[in-house]
């Protein structure tokens, strides 16, 4: 794990595999690890950079909340950094809200975005969602339950029917030695609840997918849809199967789908 100072923060963040750079920003309170499941197939065409955003992990925890421009900077920073511009970059969730952001204010950063089950505002529902989730997170509830609790917004039936799958991989995610404090994720979920790129996409002239599993229920392929046809000549696409955590449970499958859109001849 290396680290570099930028936008005022310390960010750290781990490469993996060789190739053309490709950028993977996380979602909402996950750290670098959150893109793990897919690595082993992207890393054998990229090298990939994953990072703590602000707020998780081994980086800073300043004081929130965290604008979601204010973390695209965070990514600007990290790339003039590394030398890498223009890069890849895919975002998952809270991540592809940063990279929304990323492509309205460091557009000359991006060669090619990649938006994964992403939103461009919160609806009403997901602002239930949150209010409930941060309620949980702050009830004294033990980490395993409140994992469990959230993991039916995430995952299909593929997993839930199966209990014994669902325990263990919910107990992996608590086994995470760098577990978000709650001060972490209430700085990013306050900055992601008010994020609206909508207005802005019309300027994006970035090559951009927009990837999506047709069972998201918390950020629902409407959502997708709707900042494909915001964003010039975007490209959008909606696995048959697949929710909000398919990176965790069709890695596979979101890694093809990265590595054929990044793979076809830049215009």
């Amino acid at each position: 794990m290396a680290k570099v100072e930028t936008n005022g923060i310390t960010l750290s963040y781990e490469m993996f595999g060789d190739g053309p750079p490709l950028l993977l920003i996380s979602g909402l309170g996950q750290n670098r690890r959150a893109w793990l499941p897919a690595l082993q197939k992207l890393s054998k065409t990229f090298r990939c950079i994953t990072v703590d955003n602000r707020g998780t992990g081994s980086s800073s925890v300043p004081p929130g909340p965290y604008a979601i421009e204010e973390m695209a900077d965070d990514m600007a920073g990290l790339i003039d950094a590394l030398g890498y511009g223009p890069i890849n970059v895919a975002g998952w969730s809270l991540g592809g809200s940063v990279l929304q952001a990323l492509l309205i204010r460091h557009p000359d950063r991006v060669r090619r975005a990649v938006l994964v089950s992403t939103m461009p505002s919160y609806t009403e529902l997901q602002h239930m969602w949150l209010d409930g989730w941060l309620a949980m997170r702050s009830s004294g509830a033990s980490s395993l339950a409140q994992t469990v609790s959230a993991m039916a917004w995430g995952l299909t039936e593929r997993t839930l029917c199966d209990h014994v799958r669902t325990m263990e991989m919910a107990r992996a995610i608590i086994s995470d030695p760098e577990p978000t404090s709650f001060e972490g994720f209430e700085a990013q979920a306050e900055g992601l609840r008010v994020y609206d790129s909508r207005s802005d996409l019309p300027q994006v002239s970035t090559s951009t997918l927009v990837l999506c599993g047709r069972e998201d229920v918390l950020t629902p392929p409407k959502q997708s849809e709707e900042i494909a046809s915001l964003i010039p000549g975007a490209t959008l696409s909606l696995l048959e199967k697949g929710g909000h955590r398919m990176v965790a449970e069709y890695p596979n499958e979101v890694a093809a789908e990265i590595i054929k859109f990044l793979a076809e001849p830049h215009d």
